[in-house]
């Protein structure tokens, strides 16, 4: 195993990356296939790359569960049903005073991460465990936690396979790209609302984890459990010319009671406007801004009869316009 560089001096962290000797489950049998966040592309411009499947599983995670950010959120934009129901609404996050746990938590937690990437192939899907009271203080409800690392797809039909042989939302190809623009790469990732993957099944496996965690002789912190899944809920398709990036993200709401909800730092202008026919929200970066948010130009929806959630965006420092990403998102309207 190749070592890993530790994102934080801490001597719990230090541990874990240099411990010879860990109470680990084998995690590479092919028992699972899954998604959550790690792009394993490495080349292409900048980081940016290496970054789109941390960012299709952060937005999942904020259409499913409640975040951890220690933002308050403020400045918001909805899209209405013709009830007058809310579907998709947006918020404008502002620091508050737990904003510095929040971020010694996600340094913490990135730590464990990287080094579980290091030890899965393409397709593993893991449930973990830290054994740190750091993490588990500020994260009581979601103990066990999950890792995937994406198999992917070099072109537009093994992901349309994929997605059809796990029931996954539709992504439709554009029908409009930039000149220059071709396939660079597809990902499917696995429900995490259902099967092994869903809070549900989680939960019941963190008694398992504490009693490996409190026998171990060894001193271990980190006890992997490998997971299978046969269900996706969520897909990433990305595009380029060599130089610019337009990433495609689908996600699948089941009905209901609640709106969509993103959140996007200051910096970032956000408006409501309508694309062959479909009312969405567009969010532009400022330069300061667009590192910190991965894109230059977004475009967010959801398509309320197929109840599938998608957004558009490009790189941070992207040569397209504004009305090239709407016409990209016009073109996935069905």
């Amino acid at each position: 195993m190749r070592k890993v560089k530790a994102t934080l001096q801490d001597e719990t962290i230090k541990e874990l990356l240099t411990h010879g000797k860990q109470d680990t489950v084998d995690v590479r049998q092919s028992v699972m296939d899954r998604v959550r966040k790690i792009h394993e592309q490495r080349g292409g411009k900048k980081s940016f790359r290496h970054r789109t499947g941390a960012i299709a599983m952060i937005t999942c995670l904020i259409l499913v569960l409640t975040s951890l950010t220690g933002y308050a959120a403020s400045r918001y934009v909805q899209i209405l049903n013709s009830k007058g129901e809310v579907l998709v609404e947006t918020k404008e996050m502002k620091e508050d005073a737990y904003t510095p746990h929040a971020e010694t938590f996600e340094k913490l937690l990135s730590a464990y991460k990287e080094h579980i990437q290091t030890r899965l192939k393409p397709g593993e899907l893991v449930a973990y465990y830290v054994h740190d009271e750091t993490l588990n203080a500020y994260d009581q409800f979601n103990k066990v936690k999950t890792e995937y690392k994406p198999t992917v797809y070099s072109s537009y039909a093994e992901l349309e396979k994929q997605l059809e042989i796990t029931t996954g939302p539709r992504l439709p190809e554009p029908q409009y790209l930039p000149k220059g623009f071709s396939f660079a790469a597809g990902k499917v990732f696995p429900s995490v609302t259902k099967g092994e993957a869903s809070l549900e099944h989680l939960k019941k496996l963190e008694p398992e984890f504490i009693r490996m965690a409190e026998s171990s002789s060894s001193g271990a912190k980190l006890f992997i459990k490998p997971l299978s899944w046969n269900k996706a809920d969520s897909a990433n398709v990305s595009y380029t010319n060599g130089s610019d990036t337009i990433n495609i993200n689908a996600f699948e709401r089941k009905k209901h009671p609640s709106s969509v909800k993103t959140m996007h730092p200051q910096g970032v202008t956000v408006e409501k406007l309508t694309a062959s026919g479909q009312e969405m929200v567009y969010m532009e970066a400022s330069a300061e801004a667009a590192e910190a948010v991965f894109y230059k130009h977004k475009l967010e929806w959801l398509d309320e009869q197929a109840e599938v959630f998608y957004s558009v965006y490009d790189n941070p420092d992207s040569s397209l316009s504004k009305s090239d990403l709407i016409r990209i998102a016009g073109s996935l309207v069905k």
